[in-house]
């Protein structure tokens, strides 16, 4: 595979990425708008606690997927027809023994849950909806992941993407129509999730087919190692990214719980934003690696650290600024709880850049398959997060589970980047250091400026005109610091990225 290949099917997943969660976005703020409106806080509240919890199934999905990425990137360069059916053959059943564990998982939940509500839904109004939204969540995970992983593998996610905004698309559409038409939350649930079933089957068709899966193909080897340990990774990943919802669930409020959704949906979507990077990237990485390629993955990690740190600064620093503005017009007429929570907003947002400042590092780990290596930092992650949340929650409340979160979120940053620098990339760890310390601090710089404005804001108009001005600052910010800082790293980035689109070759992959 060409250099400039790679990184024109970067270009195109990123693109794909993108408008994903444009749509996401848009159709994530319609429909729990309405649920707000329609339905009460304790409805937003307890639908977003159940697919909290009920997300566990995305562990099995990214745990195996990883590993199943990393193992599909020799066979996808040599093209190996056999090796790649064999790999797809052992991930398809290697799923269906998890499937076993998830359905264990959602029954002992469903019995579980309704007892921690505190009576405000009695058990078989709980008890369905949790079985109803996991049947979506199960469908769309289990039936299509070895169509998404290879897609993937092959830098071909966009294929993938757009059968996701299809589905979200249309998934948006009836749950609008349903709620119209006067039904309640179960019949919008079920409506959603019936959409989610179709979509994995015929992406599972069309990847057999195009990619000549054998089936039956079997090797004596091993062709997915290092599954448990990456299961291990998403398990210690999904507790750390949940623990603030079930901390809230046991020592808090419905009501609190809201409010964090609100606020951690904004913080959510902004790292999946930047996810997109992660899985442009992954593949060039692991096939550089699968190459040996060696040293041009070390160019291509300071252009990587450089695009990441640089995006995480702008956008956050935005996010910080605005999210509290935003949570209050979007809850504008419910008064059933108080959103207005700038603190907390702040320091989950810090959180939430942490947490995309290990990108570069959590991505070249994986893509090369080094989980059995990193998996104890995940533990630690998660461990901190729950003991720090725990200490914290009664008595601060909000604040307290995002003490939690950001110092978790430091810890698995410095972990990865020194396990990085240490024996996969041999570097100095300062370059890390050096990269947050500018990025914190721009970011910081763009907070304080937009402070002047955005206490101002009481309308929808306002709130964009806001966010325009402040995106504008940050970028402007960043961009002079990077050009003084980094001033090489940033020449050769805009002269790569110039190559690309005069498709010339180009070595930024």
């Amino acid at each position: 595979m060409k250099d400039s290949s790679r990184s024109k099917k970067a270009f195109i997943n990123m693109i794909a990425g993108f408008a994903s969660e444009g749509v996401t976005l848009i159709c994530g703020l319609i429909l729990p708008r309405i649920i707000l409106t329609t339905f009460g806080s304790n409805y937003n509240g307890l639908t977003s606690s159940i697919n909290q919890f009920i997300s566990v199934i995305a562990l099995m999905k990214s745990g195996i997927g990883g590993v199943t990425r990393a193992s599909l990137y020799k066979p996808l360069a040599e093209c190996d027809t056999y090796a790649i059916s064999a790999i797809i053959g052992q991930t398809e059943k290697f799923m269906h023994r998890i499937a076993l564990i998830f359905v264990g998982f959602v029954l002992a939940f469903a019995a579980f849950y309704p007892t921690v509500l505190n009576h405000d839904f009695d058990f078989i109004f709980s008890f369905s909806l949790i079985l109803i939204i996991s049947m979506s969540t199960f469908a769309q995970y289990y039936f299509g992941l070895s169509a998404q992983m290879l897609l993937t593998a092959d830098q071909r996610q966009y294929i993938t993407t757009l059968f996701d905004i299809a589905k979200t698309i249309i998934s948006t559409i009836i749950s609008v129509i349903i709620i119209k038409l006067g039904f309640g939350i179960h019949i919008v649930k079920l409506g959603s999730s019936l959409v989610f079933v179709l979509g994995p089957i015929i992406l599972n068709m069309y990847t057999k087919r195009r990619y000549s899966i054998i089936k039956g193909a079997s090797s004596s080897k091993d062709l997915i190692k290092q599954r448990w340990d990456a299961v291990g990774h998403e398990v210690a990943n999904f507790v750390n990214a949940n623990t603030d919802i079930m901390i809230l669930t046991v020592f808090s409020s419905l009501g609190l719980i809201s409010v964090y959704t609100v606020y951690n949906y904004v913080i959510v979507n902004i790292r999946k934003v930047l996810l997109n990077f992660v899985s442009g990237f992954g593949a060039a990485f692991g096939n550089m690696y699968a190459r040996k390629e060696y040293d041009q993955m070390r160019i291509n990690l300071g252009l990587y650290e450089l695009i990441v740190f640089s995006l995480t600064s702008v956008i956050y620093s935005v996010t910080a600024a605005m999210v509290t503005p935003f949570a209050l017009l979007y809850t504008k007429g419910v008064n059933d709880v108080n959103y207005s929570q700038p603190l907390f907003g702040v320091i989950l947002t810090l959180a939430g850049a942490f947490s995309c400042f290990r990108l570069p590092y959590q991505t070249i780990t994986t893509s090369i398959g080094h989980y059995k290596q990193t998996r104890n930092g995940a533990f630690i992650e998660a461990g901190i997060n729950i003991v720090l949340s725990i200490c914290f929650v009664i008595k601060f409340g909000l604040i307290g589970v995002a003490i939690g979160t950001l110092a978790s979120a430091i810890f698995r940053t410095v972990q990865y980047s020194i396990y990085l620098s240490h024996n996969v990339i041999k570097r100095s760890m300062s370059i890390c250091i050096l990269h947050i310390v500018i990025a914190l601090s721009t970011g910081c710089a763009v907070y304080m400026i937009a402070q002047n404005y955005t206490s101002k804001i009481d309308t929808a108009f306002e709130w964009i005109l806001g966010a325009i001005a402040t995106t504008a600052i940050a970028f402007a910010i960043t961009i002079t610091v990077d050009l003084v800082v980094y001033n090489s790293e940033s020449r050769l980035l805009i002269s790569k990225m110039a190559n690309m689109f005069k498709n010339k070759r180009s070595k930024i992959l």
